[in-house]
Parts: structure tokens; C-alpha cells; sequence
């Protein structure tokens, strides 16, 4: 209460405790809106990673280069995830020699998408990552602003599904950072299928209608 002080044993557990912020038993309004400061404090802020280092041996050239927007497929991505004030990587193979953006260079070689997310962690393992292939030519804003909003990072990810699929889609998913360890541990069992990961996890999924998440493999 407002006029109890701080009881001996305390002070002398935590010396410091006289002066820090206290609040009286009675301003739940307030202890409640320190507690949530404090939750948000612990969220991780989310990373941008667009996936573009994949050999595109269905479409013939290089998926990434493709022109669906006035500009390169996996620059369209790129600008997409910083307008909606992301960070963003390419996730690209080192004998790809891409200089001109931020990129993560595959260090789990051979393990196609699920690789890149897990070099992704690799290199800020602290950081929440918003994966897009460049094989989805339909993503709008819209889309990434939908995440966005549902993200749970309570769940190990936040995944869209299309209605009327039965999986969700790994390939365009928020993966929180305690999904670093669960892929290690596939990883260790011989499974590199990020599907089967969200399949088999607790993820937040959130369905939207299948057209703006249709991939495109070949001409």
C-alpha cells in the first residue's frame, strides 16, 4: 500500500530496491501496463529473408530474375519487406556473387529452403525471420501486413494457408527464434522439411485465399 515501506528483508535481499519505480496495490491499470512494456520488451523484432538462392532447374533461368513487377522478382520482395519497415536479406548461394544487397550466404549446404532458414538463425539467431520464396509472384502488401498482425510469438511460427489446402505454406511464415533448435533437432533425425516441421509444431496459422500464395515453378 502507499504508505507501507519496504519490508526489511527485501531491502536487504535487493539493496537497490528503494529506488526503483514501485506502484501501490491499488493502480492495476498501471501494473498492468508495466507488465504488457515488459512483454513486448522480450518480443523479438522480425527480419526480413527473401529466398533466392535456389538452382530453378524446373523454370530454366534463374527464378529470381524473373520480371513479374517492373523490376526483378527477388528485388520486388526485397523493397515489399522494407516497406513494411523490415530488415531484409537475400538468401542466396555463395557461387551467386551478390554484392549489391545484404545477403545470407547457405552454410547448411544441400538443404534447399529449410537450410537457408536454419543460416538464417546461424546468423542472428536473436531475431524473428519473415521468409518469402521468389516463386510467389502474387504476394502483395496486403499479405505481409496479414502476417504482421497475426504474428504469435508464443508459437515456434505464424504461417499462412491457403482455404482450401491442408498444409500450410512454409515458404512465406514468421519463424520465431525457439524455431532455431525444433529445425536442429529435424535436422538431426534426417528431415529437412520445414512443412513437416510446421505440420508437427504448435504454429499459428492464419488462411487466406489461395491465389496470393500460388508459387511458380516452370515457364
Amino acid at each position: 500500500e502507499k504508505d507501507l515501506e519496504v519490508f526489511d528483508f527485501l531491502a536487504e535481499r535487493y539493496p537497490g530496491i528503494k529506488n526503483l519505480l514501485c506502484y501501490s496495490i491499488d493502480e492495476t491499470e498501471k501494473i498492468a501496463a508495466h507488465i504488457e512494456r515488459m512483454i513486448l520488451q522480450k518480443i523479438a523484432p522480425v527480419q526480413g529473408l527473401v529466398l533466392a538462392g535456389g538452382k530453378s532447374s524446373r523454370m530454366g533461368t534463374d527464378k529470381g530474375l524473373l520480371d513479374f513487377h517492373g523490376l526483378e522478382q527477388r528485388r520486388h520482395l526485397v523493397k515489399l519487406l522494407e516497406d513494411c519497415n523490415l530488415n531484409t536479406y537475400l538468401s542466396v548461394r555463395a557461387e551467386q556473387n551478390i554484392k549489391d544487397s545484404e545477403v545470407v550466404e547457405d552454410v547448411f549446404l544441400g538443404l534447399g529452403p529449410f537450410g537457408a532458414i536454419c543460416s538464417a538463425f546461424q546468423k542472428d539467431p536473436n531475431k524473428a525471420w519473415l521468409v518469402v520464396a521468389t516463386d510467389l509472384p502474387f504476394v502483395e502488401r496486403y499479405v505481409i501486413d496479414l502476417l504482421l498482425q497475426h504474428r504469435n510469438p508464443k508459437k515456434i511460427a505464424t504461417a499462412l494457408k491457403g482455404k482450401d489446402k491442408n498444409f500450410p505454406e512454409p515458404l512465406i511464415t514468421i519463424w520465431e527464434p525457439k524455431a532455431y533448435p525444433v529445425l536442429l533437432q529435424y535436422l538431426a533425425l534426417g528431415i529437412s522439411c520445414p512443412r513437416k516441421v510446421l505440420i508437427n509444431n504448435d504454429v499459428e496459422i492464419i488462411e487466406v485465399e489461395e491465389k496470393w500464395i500460388t508459387n511458380v515453378n516452370t515457364p
